[in-house]
């Protein structure tokens, strides 16, 4: 090895990326104790002074649903280009020491600010084609080495549920050069790669968070792929089912849009009804036909206690009644209670939401209602585009108390000491107990998600509307 001056040797690493732009540095700009002639010093192209925040790296951006992968060809030479005198190699590494320099100045401002928000790429994400590279004897480059950037895997990342601006960085470097001197100031090469801001209009495609507010990921459906949702998860209603509704219900009108979300879809076509019978008092049965389907999905995962989250974006026009809720699986109606993390129709002529909670009186199929009402003008008038978008409706259920919020705002909240069940006016059971709060072997809830059409609530039926068109992105359960 050449013993002059060691410590001025440094290898130039070049990146290039396949139809993709760089930032572009001068390329013997500000190199500290450079010298020209022999001095052979080994050190990074496209990246000098990287970890101290200077603007000179390379970026990706990436776009919403674009999951190709990226591949990036990264080689070594020497200062000036010079014919390297002998076999260098050295180690490719992630060098997340020196990110974490950056993120530990972002507080001081400057140009380390925006690493305020930058996450260490994670492993998953990305893969070396080697972990060292060579420069040969009388060679001015060494061969490659490919860095593949796994699009899709960042997109799917759920730190992008916590941070909008987060971003992810990928700090690679030169260590242990077996010949010349690696100069430390301009040795690692910072690969920014920015995420898109999460569309609110469309499905959210992140990986579900393994854990909320304490509580671990037990069941969910994210509703990706195309088809009908999965039977083993899922069940249907078939027909007309309860307070008048128009629609008629049926398993083909629920199906995964291919885009990350099950669409429940409002169809105005005529169904012969099966049961019809001339003459019936039975509402079910004295209509020939329905003139509307729709679809009614029941989870068949049971559960009590928890956080329920549901990310939907919901139809407005006059006549749906879009509903999210929930039934206890042991006492027949209302003694089982019955949830309503969201319904959405008119109240007194005004389209607004509703977050209900029922229990058992002591009338026989009549129950006691705790009932918040939100005309749509309050979330409208705060965002004009609101009914456009998802929304995430939740509901916390412990053995004290219910709370159901949108979008982290609190709607409604009760607690079980006012949920205990009167005598149930002769039901065969559940009269006397607490549907939200019991130690009932086996009890639990099932999830329900539905469009309804016109019926008791819906109101008027805007037949210029059809299809009509509810989104459920996913469905989560949290103990």
């Amino acid at each position: 090895m050449n013993k002059i001056n060691i410590k001025s040797m440094m290898v130039m690493f070049a990146a290039f990326w396949a139809a993709s732009s760089l930032s572009a540095c001068k390329e013997y700009e500000d190199r500290a104790d450079v010298n020209s002639g022999s001095y052979k010093w080994l050190a990074l192209n496209q990246a000098r002074q990287v970890w101290n925040g200077n603007e000179c790296n390379s970026s990706l951006g990436l776009k919403e649903g674009d999951k190709t992968d990226t591949t990036i060809t990264i080689n070594t030479s020497l200062y000036l280009n010079q014919k390297a005198d002998n076999d260098c190699k050295a180690d490719i590494v992630v060098n997340s020491d020196s990110l974490n320099k950056a993120i530990a100045l972002a507080p001081t401002g400057g140009i380390y600010a925006k690493y305020a928000n930058a996450v260490l790429m994670p492993t998953d994400a990305y893969n070396l084609s080697s972990k060292d590279i060579t420069l040969k004897a009388g060679q001015t480059k060494s061969d490659d080495v490919t860095i593949t950037i796994h699009r899709g895997t960042l997109l799917a990342n759920p730190v992008r549920n916590d941070n909008t601006d987060a971003f992810f960085v990928l700090p690679i470097s030169l260590k242990n050069s077996s010949d010349y001197k690696i100069n430390d100031k301009v040795s690692t090469m910072m690969l920014y790669v920015t995420l898109p801001t999460q569309d609110p209009t469309m499905p959210d495609e992140t990986t579900p968070k393994q854990q909320f507010n304490g509580k671990t990921l037990v069941w969910n459906d994210e509703f990706n792929g195309t088809g009908k949702p999965d039977a083993s998860k899922w069940s249907f209603e078939n027909g007309f089912q309860r307070n008048h509704e128009d629609q008629w219900y049926q398993a083909d009108n629920a199906y995964l849009d291919g885009k990350g979300a099950c669409l429940i879809e409002g169809r105005k076509e005529r169904v012969n009804n099966p049961n019809y019978q001339s003459g019936s008092s039975d509402w079910k049965q004295n209509r020939q036909y329905a003139e509307y389907t729709s679809a009614s999905m029941q989870s068949k995962y049971i559960y009590k206690y928890g956080t329920v989250l549901v990310r939907a974006k919901i139809p407005t026009a006059s006549g749906t009644w879009p509903a999210i809720w929930q039934v206890g699986n042991t006492w027949e109606w209302p003694l089982g209670g019955e949830i309503d993390i969201l319904e959405s129709y008119p109240s007194g002529g005004v389209p607004a939401i509703h977050a209900n909670y029922c229990w058992g009186s002591d009338k026989r199929w009549s129950g006691n209602w705790q009932s918040k009402v939100v005309p749509m003008d309050n979330f409208i008038s705060k965002d004009k585009d609101w009914a456009s978008k998802y929304h995430v409706w939740r509901l916390d259920w412990t053995s004290d108390s219910l709370k159901i919020y949108i979008d982290d705002e609190l709607i409604n909240e009760i607690s079980t000491s006012k949920t205990v069940n009167g005598n149930g006016g002769g039901a065969p059971s559940g009269g006397g107990m607490n549907p939200f709060s019991n130690t009932v072997a086996d009890f639990g809830d099932l999830i329900w998600l539905n469009l309804a059409l016109g019926g008791d609530n819906g109101g008027s039926i805007d037949n210029s509307a059809f299809p009509m068109k509810y989104y459920i992105d996913y469905v989560r359960v949290y103990q």
